[in-house]
């Protein structure tokens, strides 16, 4: 079940609690991100497990007040702040001059929409305490950080398969100034970390280099994304990020101790809500995150993607291929890191890439003949987008069904298919109708898809309405 949240309304949390059975209950915690973030969400649960093992005890309950997040909206906005932001923001502007800020796999997946819809997936993956104890020592003996080794071997994974030396990799910061560490509120922040990624280089050089890179955009982690924009001087089209596709991040502040008197509690943290906001993003947890001082020396990585791009196969196997680059980098951290488990590569493109590259064939056509002095091309390959046609008049029963595979992601969508029915959802239609309009060259009013709601249904309507309307056409 979706349930949106008024953000009008206070408070931004919603909590369910389910009977299973008789003595197994389900409380499920959900948070909008404006009023939480990872830090908080350990203090306010720590809080609200206290007072009630108070309760059940017959004891009192009291902890120490913490600054309010008024307070620290008021201290971002005073001039000490804003000195630091500016600072922060210049040196990230030097930093990232030149950098290409979008990573692509295009061995994997599917081919890129101009319209990204946060449809997600996730995939948990679980790296042994074996394993990551051997991370630990090779750690502690470097002078680096589990973490740097982590990234480092992220980077190499996404350097195999995009092709791409220089990467843009987004890193979540806690963005928290001294004496607000316990204050409930969102104040996470994530900064786009820049890192050159050489073949040639000892992969524990390129965790060295990894970890510089972690300490300084710490440093600098005051930065806001919307100030970065600017100065960077760069635009969102199609609703995606416009400093960076794929992150990478630690989430390592343990659950709060559970000592609640009856009750036997386990949590789950990061449950998927079908949604993501880049292409890719892999959060990182030690097992103490989620099981607390019960929990032993293992690992877990949280993979969340893109449904557009990827499925559970890529993802499955991006996820095993970081583990074999893993295991291969703690053998022999002084090898070169493009050498390590060299069967670790960027796969071979699947035979659906062939259409992928059809449509990127087409519109390349479409847009040659566009330009003035082009020849008309003078067909399309079956399977690709057809052109939009010369006359805006003209209808094309195809694109509706199109649209409709496209946006749901479905091949098995015929013209008699309900988009609610299929699992469309209202804030999906504004994506169907921005998509039906690039391939049409015809925007069609919201109210249209409330009223017919199949591929068969709209084509008539879209024809009928288009010739009512001629004055609306583009």
């Amino acid at each position: 079940m979706h349930a949106e949240f008024d953000l009008r309304t206070a408070p931004l949390a919603r909590w369910t609690l389910v009977r299973l059975s008789e003595s197994h209950w389900q409380l499920f915690v959900t948070e909008h991100h404006l009023v939480h973030d990872g830090r908080s969400t350990v203090e306010f649960l720590s809080d609200v497990l206290g007072q009630y093992s108070a309760e059940v005890s017959g004891k009192h309950f009291a902890r120490d007040a913490a600054p309010s997040y008024e307070d620290y909206v008021a201290y971002t906005a005073s001039g000490e702040y804003r000195a630091i932001v500016a600072a922060d923001v210049e040196w990230w502007r030097e930093q990232l001059d030149g950098a290409n800020f979008s990573i692509e796999f295009p061995g994997l997946g599917s081919r890129r929409s101009a319209l990204f819809d946060h449809r997600g997936g996730q995939y948990r993956q679980a790296l042994s305490a074996d394993l990551m104890d051997a991370v630990r020592a090779l750690a502690r003996e470097s002078g680096q950080t589990v973490f740097s080794a982590l990234l480092a071997v992220y980077a190499e994974l996404c350097r195999r398969h995009s092709g791409q030396h220089d990467l843009v990799i987004g890193l979540p910061v806690a963005n928290r100034p001294a004496g607000f560490e316990r204050t409930v509120g969102m104040m996470v922040s994530a900064v786009p970390l820049r890192l050159a990624v050489d073949p040639r280089t000892p992969g524990s050089e390129v965790a060295a280099d990894a970890m510089t890179a972690i300490f300084d955009a710490i440093d600098h982690e005051a930065a806001p994304t919307q100030d970065l924009v600017k100065a960077l001087k760069r635009s969102s089209r199609g609703l995606v990020n416009p400093l960076f596709n794929i992150m990478f991040g630690m989430h390592d502040g343990p659950c709060p101790t559970v000592d609640v008197p009856g009750l036997s509690v386990d949590m789950q943290v990061a449950l998927s809500a079908n949604s993501t906001k880049f292409d890719l993003s892999v959060v990182v947890m030690p097992d103490k995150v989620l099981h607390g001082d019960s929990g032993d020396r293992a690992y877990e990585l949280v993979w969340e993607y893109s449904t557009q791009l990827f499925g559970p196969e890529d993802v499955e196997l991006l996820a095993t291929q970081f583990e074999a680059l893993l295991r291969a980098y703690v053998a022999d951290p002084s090898a070169p890191i493009g050498t390590l488990a060299p069967a670790v590569v960027a796969p071979s493109v699947r035979d659906d890439r062939a259409e992928h590259e059809g449509l990127r064939t087409a519109d390349a056509a479409a847009s040659a003949a566009a330009e003035p002095g082009q020849p008309e091309a003078e067909s399309v390959a079956d399977g690709t987008r057809p052109a939009p046609a010369a006359d805006p008049g003209e209808y094309s029963e195809s694109l509706w069904l199109q649209a409709f595979r496209d946006i749901l992601e479905r091949d098995d969508i015929d013209d008699d298919t309900d988009f609610f029915r299929a699992g469309g959802y209202s804030l999906l239609v504004p994506v169907l109708l921005s998509h039906y309009e690039s391939l049409s060259g015809w925007r069609p009013p919201t109210s249209l898809l409330f009223e017919f709601s199949s591929p068969l249904q709209l084509e008539a309507a879209s024809a009928a309405r288009r010739q009512l309307t001629p004055d609306l056409q583009r």
